[in-house]
């Protein structure tokens, strides 16, 4: 009776806050500005941030016709993957090559769980056929549109201080070079080309195919709960080494946290929510009214948890991992030696407050286990994730200026795929395999053919 009581109580208050989020958003959509008309006939990542004109746009139907588009293209060649990186990365007026026709599992190991798959595979069309095969990938992310060449390449991650990031699973590669050669390269063969190739930034060649170490298949059990910030970072360390996943998020004009875990278990799946709150169409409305006056910053923060609703859901990992995100924004995110993350953290808290910066999506904090991928974030180091986002229709380089310079402090490197400012230059002492990885580069790509004006600002210092 008291458990029928408490599911009661629980669906009363979901509907009452459905209501709420209901009610609430046609008075933020009456303030919001209309969408601004999009430009056709361009390429442009997902958050609109980076936009150029190619003049070839290459999709091969196999691998005989990307070897003979890579040996055909002369400059500037680089692949579009998913266009979920907020860097320039893919950007080019030259030749952009997209890999959606290379999909799929090629083949998989049941003995070592291990899977080959062509590059251009979305992670998000990967679950179900690794699910049939008993097997799952040992961790994601909170978004799966991805192609695996780029997670791969960018050294995507979730959370998890015993998980590393998508590099950190690749076991082999067949890499394109400049000139058409195909190498196939893992520890055993070519290990060079296979530990630079785990965090290539396309800069290396074209992989055709990747193969994954996987595990097991898996479901997970998540909760998503409110928490007290100052409870969280008492409890942080504890919570990080005692769930395979812990990661929270934290607004600025709050003292409250939003953490997610998430634990492996036997438990039968949970039947979707019958009440399902307009989170999306709320946090859009309350990013275009918040952003259009900045005093309304902080009130939009204290609606949105006030909307909040705890989760609590049991499935198969890759149903579990990813989250819906559909309100665009621009991210800034920084990997830290595991022990600084708590006072970076801090100080990012408090210099936004002090310089009154405007901005209303939370930051998010995640720990990623070390790896020796040689351009890995993660190299040689257990690391606390830090990111900061922007909604996209405000200018993010004041906030992300402002907070930068506090990352280095404290030894951070960035995300490959993420916004920031460090050339090559400053980014060569952070990695101590950089020149082994630059000799490679060369070698395989004498004449510069993957390169674009971003790559060769970080790598060359251009």
């Amino acid at each position: 009776m008291q458990k029928i009581m408490m599911d009661t109580d629980l669906k009363r208050r979901r509907l009452l806050k459905a209501t709420a989020a209901a009610t609430a958003l046609p008075a933020l959509q009456a303030c919001a500005p209309s969408a601004p008309v999009v430009p056709q006939n361009h390429w442009s990542n997902w958050s609109g941030s980076q936009q150029s004109l190619p003049r070839h746009w290459l999709k091969p139907r196999d691998e005989t016709e990307l070897i003979a588009a890579i040996r055909k293209s002369e400059s500037g060649l680089r692949v579009t993957g998913a266009s979920h990186s907020f860097s320039a990365l893919c950007k080019t007026d030259d030749s952009l090559l997209c890999l959606d026709h290379l999909s799929g599992v090629i083949s998989h190991d049941a003995g070592k769980l291990q899977a080959t798959v062509w590059a251009g595979t979305r992670l998000r069309d990967l679950g179900e056929p690794l699910w049939d095969l008993g097997q799952g990938l040992i961790n994601q992310g909170d978004v799966d549109p991805q192609a695996v060449a780029g997670a791969c390449g960018t050294s995507t991650h979730g959370t998890g201080i015993t998980l590393g990031s998508f590099s950190s699973v690749m076991r082999g590669v067949r890499l394109i070079t400049a000139d058409g050669e195909v190498i196939e390269a893992s520890a055993a063969r070519d290990s060079e080309v296979y530990q630079a190739a785990r965090t290539s930034l396309g800069a290396l060649g074209i992989a055709s195919q990747i193969t994954l170490q996987n595990r097991a298949r898996y479901s997970l059990h998540e909760r998503e709960y409110a928490e007290d910030f100052e409870s969280v970072m008492q409890n942080l360390e504890k919570n990080i080494r005692e769930n395979r996943h812990y990661e929270f998020w934290v607004f600025f004009g709050t003292d409250a946290a939003l953490v997610k875990v998430l634990n492996e278990t036997d438990r039968d799946p949970t039947a979707p929510s019958a009440i399902e709150l307009p989170v999306d169409a709320v946090l859009q409305a309350a990013c275009e009214v918040a952003h259009g006056a900045r005093m309304f910053d902080h009130a939009m923060q204290k609606l949105l948890m006030l909307l909040h609703t705890d989760v609590e859901r049991v499935g198969r990992s890759h149903k579990i991992f990813p989250s819906p995100r559909k309100v665009r924004f621009n991210e800034m995110e920084y990997e830290l030696p595991l022990a600084q993350g708590p006072d970076c953290l801090r100080e990012i808290l408090e210099a936004v407050k002090l310089k009154k910066l405007n901005t209303l999506f939370p930051i998010e904090y995640r720990s990623v286990a070390a790896d020796d991928a040689w351009l890995s974030p993660f190299y040689g180091r257990d690391s606390a994730s830090i990111s900061i986002h922007q909604f996209h229709e405000v200018d993010y380089k004041p906030l992300f200026a402002a907070l930068e310079p506090i990352f280095w402090k404290y030894g951070g490197r960035p995300h490959w795929g993420k916004l920031h400012t460090l050339t090559a230059r400053q980014l060569a002492p952070l990695y101590p395999r950089w020149d082994d990885w630059q000799r490679l580069r060369r070698r395989l790509d004498p004449r510069g053919k993957f390169l674009n004006a971003h790559l060769r600002t970080i790598l060359e210092g251009a």
